[in-house]
This record gives C-alpha cells, structure tokens and sequence, in this order.
C-alpha cells in the first residue's frame, strides 16, 4: 500500500473543522492536523496577504481523489491548494495504522 500527506489551505477555521470532521467520518483518512499561517500569494495578477490553516493529511495515496471531491464541496476558494506529498516510513506500525484507518 502507498501513502501520502496531503495539505491543504483555508481562510475559514470553521471549514477545515467541517472538512477534518468529514474525512475522518468517513475514514478517507487517519489523522488531521491543523497549522496556522501568515501567507503570502499572488492570484490573478494581485498580491494576496491572509491568515490561513493549513490542514495535514494522513491517508493513502489511492484516496486522494475522493478526499479532493469531498473537499471541493465544502471549500469557499475558487482555487485551493491541494498539494500530494508521497511518503514512506521505517514504521511498519505507523504505516499499518493509515492503512487500518482507512477504508
């Protein structure tokens, strides 16, 4: 099996509230962390400044279409970021746990 973390950003906490308590309901994935952040972007031709959250995703690499559809539902940005960062584990029961927590 693969796995992956998956970020994500967002303007609104109750959002990322919403969307962790969906993922893990669903067990699209196993855990959830969220960071805030001061950034920094340009979008469509204009420098942007906001306090955003960052949410951390846990899951396997296979659902991550799935996540991404279940996300785009609730999101309010037009375009969010949504970046997919394989990963792997000397912790054969870190690994297993994903596994065993997601469908």
């Amino acid at each position: 099996m693969k796995y992956c973390m998956i970020e994500v950003a967002f303007d609104k906490r109750e959002e990322v509230e919403q969307v962790g308590k969906c993922l893990l309901d669903k067990h699209l994935v196993s855990s959830c962390q969220v960071v805030e952040s001061n950034s920094v972007w340009n979008y469509k031709g204009e420098r942007e400044t906001a306090k955003e959250y960052l949410l951390f995703l846990k899951t396997r690499i296979d659902l991550q279409k799935e996540i991404y559809q279940e996300i785009r539902k609730i999101h309010s940005y037009e375009c969010f970021e949504f970046a997919v960062f394989p990963f792997t584990s000397c912790s054969d029961s870190y690994l297993n746990w994903i596994g065993e927590e997601t469908r």
